[in-house]
């Protein structure tokens, strides 16, 4: 009987040494990464110690600022940014820690921080005022940064944005492992595109609108070199105790959101609503956690209808 124990045991340790070994990533150059996932116009600015990569499409109407949300990048916009460019100047970029701008070289990821640098890309692009919208946690900066400075964003759309406590909600395990600090040695090596691929199906409605190649690009802009790190350190250190300061979101918003959101419950939806006094509503049947990416065409087209008004 003890032999058979230790030979399972022993079978249970060579599966784990096999899963590690088969999902052990080396980060990605850079380099690589911007040959591989730069846009034809993609532009590279240094600030802070970083190369921003970020795009300007468009060149009438007032900028339209877009913001992704964590472990994304600002490809998650592009058909949004395709549409709104007929009308508008579009602006998108990276954020730290995530995409191909990568991490922050001072390890800094709070709210504060994330604040700054979005208030700097503005003042270095030139934007003086302009709409802005965001998904999940960009959505989070979104409504944070028009509470901070309402004189500079005319109207916001937020996209199944955070900002509440999760309460109930179950917090999906990728979540829980980030903050496990004395896991970061494994956490940001063990990458296996198979966790990747069910993330990505978690925030979708309909799994067969998740595409191989798109599970590829979040999977290796993920091992873009420091960009794991970074997600810890944003998973980490990113709070979110300043539900009071919603209320002070002044400019009209409108609020976004999918009735199936497996990662911020839809029961937010009306708390936004209800807290910021100029907002709108939408709630999409069927929908999860992204409809700028599930939904282009109908999530842009009330996007660009709110503006209008």
């Amino acid at each position: 009987m003890k032999k058979a124990i230790g030979y399972i045991l022993l079978g249970l340790v060579g599966l784990i040494l096999g899963f590690i070994a088969s999902s052990w990533h080396t980060d990605i150059p850079a380099e690589e990464i911007i040959e591989k996932y730069a846009y034809d116009n993609s532009e590279f600015l240094e600030l802070d110690g970083m190369s921003v990569h970020y795009r300007i499409n468009g060149d009438t109407g007032k900028t339209v600022v877009l913001l992704h949300g964590t472990a994304a990048s600002l490809h998650t916009w592009e058909d949004w940014t395709t549409e709104l460019s007929k009308y508008y100047r579009v602006v998108s970029f990276d954020m730290p820690g995530f995409g191909i701008t990568g991490p922050e070289p001072n390890g800094i990821y709070t709210r504060e921080r994330y604040l700054k640098f979005i208030d700097d890309m503005l003042v270095i692009l030139n934007i003086d005022s302009c709409y802005m919208a965001g998904n999940s946690f960009g959505g989070y900066m979104t409504w944070s940064y028009a509470a901070k400075h309402p004189d500079k964003v005319m109207k916001i759309a937020i996209l199944n944005s955070s900002g509440y406590p999760r309460g109930d909600q179950p917090t999906p395990i990728s979540f829980k492992l980030q903050k496990m600090e004395w896991l970061k040695p494994i956490i940001t090596k063990v990458t296996p595109i198979s966790l990747v691929r069910k993330s990505v199906n978690v925030v979708y409605y309909e799994d067969d609108k998740v595409k191989e190649d798109k599970v590829v690009r979040y999977h290796e802009l993920l091992l873009r070199e420091g960009n794991r790190a970074g997600l810890m350190g944003k998973t980490l250190q990113i709070k979110y105790d300043f539900t009071d300061e919603i209320k002070m979101v002044q400019c009209p918003t409108l609020i976004m959101w999918g009735d199936d959101d497996q990662l911020v419950n839809v029961e937010a939806a009306p708390r936004f609503h209800a807290d910021i006094p100029n907002s709108e509503l939408i709630i999409y049947e069927n929908m999860g956690h992204v409809p700028m990416e599930e939904i282009p065409e109908k999530s842009v087209a009330d996007f660009i209808a709110f503006l209008q008004k």
